[in-house]
């Protein structure tokens, strides 16, 4: 498994500089956050020209924007949700990464009493529509894409491991796959190491935040047993930081890259 570091975290005037600090600070790899008007193929190709410089890795591309805000109440918003996601999907083959497609990521209702919110019969017919033209367009440009259990508060389309992979079974794509995040696993799995190792096979990408949505070794989630899970699904690929960006970066980020590396070592006997 690799460290990689949100590039949002990453001190530096320049794409570049960020890549070479976040390289000096223990990481082997970035996970690029781009605005969908910023993602132009000219920009695509400079990010793509300073990583082959540093020698620095991708573990996925994320392009939000305003069409993460919008409902699945109609054809043409879900178009709209379409057409951001085929641009991200470009991007991310530009890159050579799997790119997250996030249907919805907003506020919401607090659920406290009641059963958790789940898709309309509405919502449900435009959400398949909508991931079969994500799983075209991915075959078309040959990216992958990848979905996110993402929790309650921040959104109501699917918020566990579980939820996710009923999504997978369904559409039946093998350009679309799972990303995990611990944060969010930390409130919506019951056990994160037997929610992981569910998903043998289906893992593109890790993202590392602990329970307060801090840098890991901040709170109280168990690196050590994640990592044991994620080395018994066979996953080698990148986790990248995803979380709050630390009050001294040059200092909190090799330290954090240092704690990742014992809880990656000690993973190995559990």
């Amino acid at each position: 498994m690799k460290l990689a570091c949100s590039i949002m975290m990453a001190p530096g005037n320049t794409f570049r500089e960020k890549l070479l600090n976040v390289r000096s600070y223990g990481y082997e790899g970035v996970e690029i956050r781009i605005l969908a008007d910023e993602a132009t193929p000219e920009r695509v190709a400079e990010m793509r020209q300073a990583l082959d410089e540093t020698g620095m890795g991708v573990g996925a591309v994320i392009v939000p924007g305003p069409t993460y805000a919008l409902p699945f109440d109609t054809p043409e918003s879900t178009e709209l949700k379409l057409g951001a996601a085929r641009h991200a999907l470009e991007v991310g083959a530009g890159l050579g990464a799997p790119t997250f497609i996030t249907p919805e990521y907003r506020p919401q209702p607090l659920p406290l009493w009641f059963p958790l919110r789940r898709l309309s019969a509405g919502e449900e017919e435009l959400f398949y529509g909508f991931m079969a033209g994500v799983a075209e367009h991915a075959e078309k440009v040959s990216a992958t894409a990848v979905l996110e259990p993402i929790n309650r508060y921040e959104t109501h389309f699917y918020y566990s491991i579980a939820d996710v992979m009923a999504v997978l079974d369904r559409v039946a794509s093998p350009r679309i796959n799972l990303v995990i995040d611990f944060f969010h696993m930390n409130m919506e799995e019951a056990d994160i190491p037997a929610a992981i190792e569910s998903a043998a096979g289906l893992v593109r990408h890790v993202q590392l935040g602990d329970n307060n949505r801090l840098l890991p070794g901040r709170g109280h989630t168990d690196f050590v047993s994640g990592f044991a899970a994620l080395r018994r699904i066979g996953y080698d690929r990148y986790m990248a930081l995803e979380c709050q960006i630390p009050p001294d970066p040059e200092r909190d980020l090799p330290a954090c890259a240092a704690y990742l590396r014992l809880c990656l070592e000690a993973s190995r006997s559990r």
